[in-house]
């Protein structure tokens, strides 16, 4: 089988080569060369089940090989996988210096055309919310549905709509989770975000089409909205790259189109500001602190009410009507490195598994398979 030739750079991934001592961009050659024959499955499911908050624990997926990771660094005086850890201040800080350190945050792309994504949680809310109080004009765009477990994010998707430029709606009916599996594009290594590949692309393109240059994200506020902090200097640190990114939507899907795509929580003194005033508050699941702290740039059913959104009903489904093209990707990737979770018997009894039993340990093992036949499957060249 012939390999790709559009081949997509993925420069938040790099990669240690044992053999030559040399940290390299990528391993185009070496998958060209057969590779991916190498892959090995058994470590991979291993590290999926230890999770990514435990990379430095994973076992290797490729012989004299190793991928590293935003957010980690290769040592190879060591031989070990180290983190990187930001570890802020303690200082002073107020509303005020908060909002003087987001509107320093903003200027940075003053010129360039802003989207925001709309999902109706807290975390890009609060980001809109503070758009808004310093008058700069934005696009917004969601992914919504109808569906009766997201009544409360489409409304609040519904308040803030208002406040874009232009307001794009993405509707998961027509672009439901793990749609277009064998349309992924070539990537270097397996990628376990690949659900929302239909949805984020229809993002990206109609950001592209609307000359956005740069579209803000909520991702990582979790751990600063909710995680416990504690009052010990140097007693918390945060693993930027791996906690408040997305690396394979920044290089597959927004990247190619011209858009940057930025999480607002990830910079170093938004981190610092958010976990100063946070200082010695404890662990807070509903964001309680966040809802009444920033209250003024939040819609009143933010900030006074809390609620848990629940994608898993999607995810299900999504996978559900996704079986027929997994079904031959399992075929093909059983073709191409025999494993047994491949095999006919086992492709046989994922076509008859109820996904919609599936606990999450169930969930996560059934999608880390997925990702891996998709993996081989964007490798290559196939016909249309």
């Amino acid at each position: 089988m012939k390999l790709r030739s559009e081949i997509l750079p993925q420069p938040t991934l790099s990669f240690y080569n044992h053999k030559t001592g040399v940290l390299q961009a990528d391993i185009v050659e070496e998958l060209q060369a057969g590779l991916w024959r190498d892959y090995n499955i058994d470590n991979r499911l291993y590290n999926d089940a230890l999770g990514e908050m435990r990379i430095t624990e994973w076992r290797p997926l490729f012989p004299d090989i190793t991928p590293v990771m935003p957010g980690f660094h290769y040592n190879s005086e060591t031989g070990a996988m180290e983190e990187e850890r930001f570890v802020p201040r303690q200082r002073e800080m107020t509303m005020s210096l908060f909002l003087d350190i987001v509107e320093r945050y903003f200027a940075r792309f003053e010129g360039r055309k802003i989207g925001v994504h709309l999902s109706g949680g807290l975390d890009s809310s609060l980001i809109i919310g503070l758009l808004h109080h310093f008058g700069i004009p934005f696009n917004l765009y969601g992914k919504v549905t109808d569906r009766y477990e997201f009544r409360t994010e489409r409304h609040i998707q519904d308040l803030l709509a208002p406040l874009g430029e232009r307001t794009c709606y993405v509707h998961a009916d027509e672009h439901p989770f793990y749609n277009l599996l064998d349309r992924y594009p070539f990537h270097q290594i397996p990628d376990s975000y690949i659900k929302n590949y239909d949805s984020a692309t229809t993002i990206a393109e109609e950001a592209r089409r609307d000359g956005v240059e740069v579209i803000f994200g909520g991702q990582g506020a979790d751990t600063l909205f909710v995680e416990a902090i504690p009052t010990k200097a140097g007693a918390m640190s945060f693993n930027i790259g791996n906690e408040f990114a997305v690396p394979w939507e920044e290089d597959l899907v927004y990247r190619p189109r011209g858009v940057e795509l930025v999480s607002f929580y990830a910079d170093p003194e938004i981190i610092e500001a958010i976990y100063n005033l946070r200082l010695g508050k404890p662990f807070d699941a509903w964001k309680l602190w966040a809802r009444h702290f920033f209250r003024e740039f939040l819609p009143r059913e933010l900030a006074e009410y809390h609620y848990v959104a629940d994608f898993n009903g999607l995810s299900l489904s999504g996978l559900e009507a996704a079986k027929p093209v997994v079904t031959r990707l399992f075929e093909e990737a059983y073709d191409l490195l025999r494993h047994p979770i491949f095999s006919p018997e086992s492709t046989q009894v994922m076509r008859e598994t109820n996904v919609f039993k599936f606990d999450y340990k169930l969930y996560c093992a059934y999608c880390v398979r997925i990702s891996i036949a998709v993996w081989l499957h964007a490798l290559f060249e196939h016909e249309n």
